[in-house]
């Protein structure tokens, strides 16, 4: 005959610690996991994608403000100095005119990349910031599908200029004819330009070579040309 004891079962649940201990656990591996998923996965994605931005951003402040206007208050034959000596014709710069043109294009350049680049992209967000250009970038851009470019959370990239944008004023020889050439000016502008993403950055350094203007030059091909007004350099040819 079966005997009550009077004496209540025990509920056999998880203790509340335990249960908090387990949830703990399981919470710390897929905080892991989701770590590595964005540092081995996405986040290469991420910095591709933003590299590229960042390319195009230096390359459209360098076109803006080297643009036809600066070109045009440069009078090439001003810059240009002709030489006649007995051995022959000799080209040098106007180391006055070369002087403003150097450092005139390297001001316009930093004060383009200092303003706020606006992006023709709708899937890429601007805000204002003092310590650079940040673009807020959804997160389904790293699917490289176009139906997930816009989906996801938004993820914080910023560009920033590294140290001074250098520019210098190269030349190169063009033959034409028998004894005919055309002496190329070309401004070299190179931009120091660091992307910050969550827990990445990367330096990149970019380098454009803009024509500005030509000389006709008759007679024959230089051997020598004067860069700066000092000291003679070979032409290329």
């Amino acid at each position: 005959m079966f005997r009550y004891n009077g004496r209540p079962r025990k509920n056999r649940l998880f203790p509340s610690k335990s249960a908090f201990f387990l949830s703990f656990i399981l919470f710390s591996i897929s905080s892991v996991f989701s770590l590595w998923l964005v540092d081995n996965r996405i986040e290469p994605s991420i910095m591709s994608i933003a590299e590229t931005k960042t390319r195009e951003i230096a390359f459209q402040a360098i076109n803006d403000a080297i643009s036809e206007e600066m070109a045009e208050m440069m009078d090439i034959k001003k810059l240009i100095i002709i030489h006649e000596t007995s051995e022959g014709v000799g080209y040098s710069f106007n180391p006055e005119l070369y002087n403003k043109l150097d450092a005139e294009a390297g001001s316009r350049v930093q004060r383009f990349l200092d303003y706020r680049v606006h992006s023709e992209d709708d899937t890429l967000d601007e805000s204002a910031d003092n310590n650079g250009i940040i673009y807020y970038m959804p997160l389904g851009m790293t699917t490289g599908n176009t139906l997930l470019a816009s989906l996801g959370p938004k993820i914080p990239v910023r560009f920033e200029t590294v140290g001074n944008v250098a520019t210098s004023v190269t030349t190169s020889v063009e033959e034409s004819g028998i004894n005919n050439s055309y002496l190329e000016i070309h401004l070299e502008v190179k931009v120091n330009l660091k992307v910050i993403i969550p827990s990445l950055s990367k330096d990149i350094v970019t380098n454009n070579s803009i024509k500005i203007g030509d000389l006709f030059l008759h007679g024959d091909v230089p051997e020598y040309y004067n860069g700066d007004g000092n000291n003679a350099v070979m032409i290329p040819r």
